[in-house]
């Protein structure tokens, strides 16, 4: 076509009106752009929050929070994590889960996709060192590898506090079963004494019949020999010389007055026994209150007496003139009688041939010292520091219920303020020395003063 006026003007025209729409298209697409850019900036500012947010939860959160792979590697903690594991993020990130939570694994595979809990989960830390956590949390598709969402908090301190309370519990169960037993025994030494009271009388009474009996019969052998010397009524002598033979009168009296002598001993062990019931049974208030410790060692080792036949002797160096010591009667005998106790029922299982118990008493210007010694096979070392424990026993099952100790700590350490320890004491295995401070109650005044001073 030839290139015309015309032609130039309208190619002019068509060229201006392209650049137009182009230049209009390419502000649209630059206004568009600026408004994506602008979304951008707002979403990238909103994921920085979220980031933010999510990071200072994470910091913030008191429980330990694990992120793990569905092979259960560990691919985040927050910092409660790498408190609680005794770690830094380099000893925990990149670790199996199992590292620190045995069998976690097995048990988290077989929970399925869902919210998941495990109540009580044995753990280790960072350098092994053992404790309890109850885990929770959430399994499934978290993004493109991670898989579990596991939410964990220390328990150790708490199930330690559930056995303390437990413990403290059936202590209290078993003090109200020594209490209800105690009341059972003061009711029967009670209801023992009154018919005790009758026979013993009786016997007094048929002592002192005996002895009329006797004097009667005395007269009656005057007579008899007055009517033989007078050869008078020498039949009836004769019948009565031939029963007298038979009988043996004489013996026959000696011997009823013997059992009854024996029958009035018999009577008054039994009493002493009741009354010995009736004050163990009966200890006092409860309160502090000042006692004769070398009467209490008495009356545990009467009250033991039938445990003991044929396992040991019993030997006691009672210091003469003893002060007596404020404390609370009924844990003092509870005590000294199951330390008594497990010296026996240990000689009796060791089959000692020749038993020996030594209980021995005295004291220095601080203390009352009461000391109970046993020639058995003695504590091992390895044990030492666990018999004091609630249920720790190494009696057969059904023998021994492992709270004799346990209490006795608690009623002279926390209840007198005083001391329970091993000793050793030449030609005895086994020694437990017991240490009654004199003035605990003044100590425990001036502990108190200083703390109120100190706060």
């Amino acid at each position: 076509m030839p290139v015309t006026p015309a032609n130039l003007e309208s190619s002019f025209v068509q060229e201006r009106e392209n650049r137009i729409a182009a230049e209009r298209l390419l502000e649209k697409r630059a206004h568009e752009l600026m408004q994506k850019n602008v979304q951008l900036e707002e979403s990238a500012k909103a994921l920085s929050a979220t980031n933010t947010l999510l990071h200072e939860i994470m910091a913030a959160a008191p429980k330990g929070i694990l992120l793990c792979t569905p092979d259960f590697i560990i691919r985040e903690a927050n910092p409660a994590s790498e408190r609680k594991l005794a770690g830094g993020r380099n000893d925990i990130i990149g670790k199996h889960l199992d590292v620190f939570f045995d069998g976690a694994s097995k048990l988290l595979s077989a929970t399925g996709d869902g919210e998941f809990s495990l109540d009580a989960l044995q753990a280790t830390d960072v350098h092994g060192k053992p404790l309890m956590i109850e885990l929770h949390g959430f399994s499934g598709s978290l993004s493109s590898d991670l898989r579990y969402l596991l939410f964990f908090r220390d328990i150790t301190d708490k199930i330690k506090e559930d056995r303390r309370r437990v413990s403290f519990e059936r202590q209290i169960d078993e003090a109200r079963r020594l209490e209800a037993i105690g009341a059972l025994a003061a009711g029967i030494a009670h209801e023992i004494n009154t018919p005790i009271q009758y026979i013993g009388d009786n016997l007094d009474f048929l002592k002192e019949g005996l002895k009329k009996i006797h004097f009667s019969y005395t007269r009656y052998e005057a007579l008899r020999a007055t009517a033989v010397a007078g050869n008078q009524f020498p039949e009836l002598v004769a019948e009565i010389d031939t029963y007298n033979v038979k009988v043996n009168l004489s013996v026959l009296v000696a011997d009823i007055n013997a059992a009854l002598s024996e029958s009035r001993e018999g009577i008054k062990q039994v009493r002493d026994i009741v009354l010995l019931m009736k004050e163990f049974a009966h200890p006092g208030t409860g309160e502090k209150e000042e006692a004769d410790i070398n009467k209490i060692v008495q009356n545990v080792v009467s009250i033991s007496r039938n445990r003991n036949k044929g396992v040991a002797k019993i030997e006691l160096a009672l210091e003469d003139g003893l002060p007596p010591v404020k404390c609370r009667r009924g844990q003092i005998q509870q005590v000294i009688l199951n330390i008594l106790l497990n010296a026996l029922d240990a000689l009796d299982e060791a089959k000692i041939e020749q038993g020996r118990i030594r209980i021995a008493t005295a004291h220095d210007d601080e203390f009352l010292k009461l000391s109970i010694s046993d020639n058995g096979l003695g504590i091992p070392e390895a044990l030492r520091q666990k018999i004091y424990d609630p249920f720790f026993t190494t009696k057969p099952v059904g023998k021994g219920t492992g709270q004799g100790l346990a209490l006795a700590k608690d009623f002279i350490v926390k209840g007198h303020r005083g001391r329970l320890k091993l000793v050793d004491v030449e030609g005895f295995a086994t020694t437990f020395l017991i240490e009654l401070p004199f003035n605990a109650d003044l100590d425990e005044m001036r502990r108190i003063s200083e703390n109120v001073a100190a706060a």
